[in-house]
């Protein structure tokens, strides 16, 4: 099973270099196109999603996700911190335990 995350180049990055498959997205229609794209792949388990599109999941894909428990879909906090109490920093200080 893949482990894949989707959001924007920089964040990508980051994931990129922790061995993580990648997917860029720049905008909501892209994101519609991909996630459809990798829910219907039988071989990815995990997708880790920028939190910018927390509201478009749960708009178009979390009543069909609700009958599945593969592919879980994580929400993890975007660089401009939109859903999450703390940015992308503060959440990956408290992860890792140091100030950064």
């Amino acid at each position: 099973m893949k482990l894949l995350f989707l959001g924007n180049e920089d964040e990508c990055l980051g994931f990129a270099l922790a061995g993580v498959e990648t997917c860029r997205i720049g905008n909501a229609n892209q994101f519609d196109e991909k996630m459809e794209e990798l829910l219907n792949l039988d071989n990815v388990g995990v997708i880790v999603v920028a939190d910018r599109f927390f509201d478009r999941y749960f708009e178009k894909f979390s009543k069909s996700m609700q009958k599945r428990a593969v592919p879980a879909v994580v929400f993890v906090p975007s660089f401009d911190g939109r859903h999450a109490t703390t940015d992308i920093k503060g959440y990956l200080s408290g992860v890792l335990g140091i100030r950064l």
